[in-house]
């Protein structure tokens, strides 16, 4: 799991860089850092109990038009907590999500996966209505073209 941690921290670095410095942030009481749930993971903590699917995305390759991944954001009203859970579908690829929050400092969680596998994003304290970005790709694992890539913001 630590290494997981690792490669997810350097892909929200990787991919999140430019999401987080294109969007404004927006100024809201308090801060997602300072919930002892920012950055933890939603099953060890209870907040998947209650949890419901906000928005799923058909993660589909540009290049072939084809459905290879799933990406789903997913709210817990108990915890008030958003994280993404992603699936990969197609061997070859890797399946990345990254989550931003828009609450102030825009912490950026990831998660990555291969075909076959699943992950959740570390989850990010964003209670009632507060937006979040979702950025889902669609990558060759050995030429490292996008296939496919899109982001969202789900108030």
């Amino acid at each position: 799991m630590l290494k997981r941690s690792i490669a997810a921290a350097g892909a929200a670095l990787y991919l999140a860089g430019g999401l987080v410095t294109m969007l404004p942030a927006t100024a809201q009481a308090g801060s997602s850092q300072d919930n002892p749930l920012e950055g933890t993971d939603p099953a060890a903590t209870g907040c998947g109990v209650g949890a419901y699917v906000v928005k799923a995305w058909d993660m589909r390759n540009a290049v072939y038009h084809e459905i290879q991944g799933l990406a789903q954001l997913v709210y817990s009203p108990s915890c008030g907590t958003n994280w993404v859970n992603v699936y990969g579908f197609t061997p070859g690829n890797t399946y990345t999500v990254v989550l931003t929050s828009s609450v102030q400092h825009r912490q950026a969680w990831a998660a990555a996966v291969g075909a076959g596998e699943d992950e959740a994003t570390p989850q990010s304290y964003t209670p009632g209505s507060t937006c979040v970005d979702v950025l889902w790709r669609i990558q060759n694992t050995s030429t490292r073209f996008v296939e496919g890539e899109s982001t969202t913001r789900v108030c």
